[in-house]
This record gives C-alpha cells, sequence and structure tokens, in this order.
C-alpha cells in the first residue's frame, strides 16, 4: 500500500489520504457498500411506529444497531483498520443473528426479551462477589431479596440463556456461526496467531521489522461480508413491516454475489 504512517498512525491529518488511496483501489466496492446502507435508511425511515406491537419494536431497534455496526465496519475499513472492522464485522453477524431469529420465530421474541434477567442476574452476583471500591454503591443496592426475588422470576418464567451458537441455529444461520463468526472472534480474544499480522519475517523465520500501517488485503472479502449481513438484517427487517425491499435487496444482493465471485477468482 502506497502510504506512509506519520507519528500520528490512523488519526494523522492525512487520513483524506488515506481514505482516497484504499478507495482508488476498491471504489466500486465501497461504492455498492454505500448503495445499500442508503436504502436500508431509506427502509428504516418507511416503517411506521408500532407501540404496541413487541416483535416490531424488537426488530426495528435491532435493525438500527445492525446499521450501526454496518456504517462502523465501513468507516474502518475505508481507513484500513482491519482488526478493528473485523471486531464490529463479528458485531453485526452476531446481532444478525438475533433480528432474523426474532423476525421468523415469535418464540424467538419473548426469549430475546427475557435474557435480560439473565443478564441483570450475572451483573448482581459479580457485584456482590467482587470488593473493589467502584463497586461500593452497586453493591450496596445490591441485596441478597433481590438476588433472590430475580431468582424466582427466572425460575417462573422458565428462562434459560441463548449462547450465541443458539442464536445462529434459531436464525437458520449455524454455518455463519461455525465460519465468519469464529474467525472473526479472534479479532476480540486476541491469540497469538492474531498478533503475527504486527510483524515482517525474514527469510529466516526472525523479525525483521515491526509492522503497523494500513491494510488492504482483506476489505474486500470483509466488505461484502458486511454487506450481505446487512441485507439479511433489511429481509428480516422488511419482513415484519412489509415495505417490499425484495427488488432492492435481490438488486444488491446480486452485487455481493458477484462481489463474492471476484473474490474467488482472484484467489485462484
Amino acid at each position: 500500500m502506497d502510504f506512509e504512517f506519520d507519528a500520528d498512525g490512523f488519526l494523522t491529518k492525512r487520513c483524506n489520504d488515506l481514505e482516497e488511496t484504499i478507495r482508488a483501489a476498491y471504489g466500486q466496492l465501497f461504492g455498492g457498500a454505500r448503495n445499500i446502507n442508503h436504502d436500508c435508511h431509506d427502509l428504516l425511515f418507511s416503517a411506521d411506529i408500532r407501540n404496541r406491537d413487541d416483535q416490531a419494536v424488537i426488530v426495528a431497534t435491532l435493525f438500527m444497531r445492525c446499521m450501526d455496526h454496518y456504517q462502523a465496519t465501513v468507516i474502518l475499513l475505508g481507513r484500513g483498520l482491519i482488526s478493528a472492522a473485523r471486531v464490529t464485522l463479528r458485531a453485526l453477524v452476531e446481532c444478525t443473528f438475533k433480528i432474523r431469529a426474532v423476525s421468523i420465530d415469535p418464540n424467538c421474541l419473548q426469549s430475546f426479551i427475557n435474557q435480560d434477567l439473565v443478564y441483570r442476574l450475572k451483573l448482581m452476583k459479580k457485584t456482590r462477589s467482587n470488593t473493589y471500591p467502584n463497586l461500593d454503591n452497586a453493591r450496596a443496592a445490591t441485596t441478597d431479596d433481590s438476588i433472590a426475588q430475580l431468582e424466582e422470576e427466572i425460575k417462573q418464567r422458565g428462562v434459560k440463556e441463548i449462547r450465541i451458537d443458539e442464536w445462529s441455529r434459531h436464525a437458520g444461520m449455524h454455518e455463519w456461526y461455525i465460519t465468519q463468526y469464529t474467525l472473526l472472534s479472534d479479532a476480540i480474544h486476541t491469540p497469538v496467531r492474531e498478533l503475527e499480522t504486527y510483524l515482517t519475517l525474514g527469510e529466516n523465520g526472525e523479525i525483521a521489522q515491526l509492522h503497523y500501517a494500513p491494510a488492504m488485503d482483506e476489505i474486500p472479502l470483509l466488505l461484502l461480508t458486511a454487506a450481505h449481513c446487512l441485507l439479511i438484517a433489511a429481509s428480516s427487517f422488511d419482513k415484519i413491516f412489509e415495505i417490499d425491499f425484495g427488488p432492492k435487496g435481490d438488486e444488491h444482493n446480486r452485487f455481493v454475489e458477484a462481489g463474492f465471485r471476484a473474490v474467488d477468482e482472484g484467489e485462484r
């Protein structure tokens, strides 16, 4: 990549030059990603507000969260921040599991809402079991009675924690969990192999230099995966609000499929 970092790294005042360099290489892909983003915003703003429809409210808010993660991924890729983009893309994949599951299975709606009880109980128990000074006020407000009441409510409702692999199954996207989601998780958990991207090795396997600079190699695959995810989320949203996104979605999906084919051909 023909761009020299300065002492400000990714916060360089020359960020416009950096973004122009990346978009010069992948202008068509970024243009398509922006078109998808635009049409998904049109889709969102065309929906009616349904105050008493829990499924519609949850799906709408999950769709907005998906769009947040999508736009963050596009912005980060536009600056060559590959590792950070993989983090936001993983979040997008996870959110897509949930919006699709809730949109196609009404039973998942209540399960999704009930997960808040599980989260609250975990948080309360962590607060009570640690003596860190910054938890003093929270610990004082968390009584044995409040924990017991929450445990009873969870028992009465039959609430069980749903892990991400289960959400992917409910969404009919377990293959995504095994492949994309699992691979993207390395960017969050930072195993030692993930850190090899910061090293340039010599012929003898010795470290020749540290490599800290924008990268471009993964941009097409990550950008297309993000677009694919958002289109799945948009379809889930449209299933509930019935705005007829189908034709636009089909057009965008053809763009994404063509992009994946080009990536596959380039790797051969």
